[in-house]
């Protein structure tokens, strides 16, 4: 059993056996998940900035603006 640690800032201390095992660097994106009650960390596989490219935005630049205008009035 590996066992990590919570820092002040809220940060998790992945025990260095585990990181090497799944070859999880600084930098690196992990997912949290909840799942039956448990937490569970994933690491994401590709680069940010390609599930970002391949990604679409969920409405048009124009349409948020007017959102944010209409929601400040």
């Amino acid at each position: 059993m590996n066992v990590g640690k919570i820092g002040k800032k809220g940060q998790i201390v992945i025990p260095k056996e585990i990181r090497e095992k799944y070859n999880i660097k600084p930098g690196d994106i992990i997912i949290f998940k909840i799942q039956d009650g448990k937490l569970i960390l994933e690491k994401i596989q590709e680069k940010m900035k390609d599930i970002l490219k391949a990604s679409e935005p969920i409405e048009s630049s124009l349409e948020f603006q007017k959102r944010l205008r209409d929601e400040w009035e």
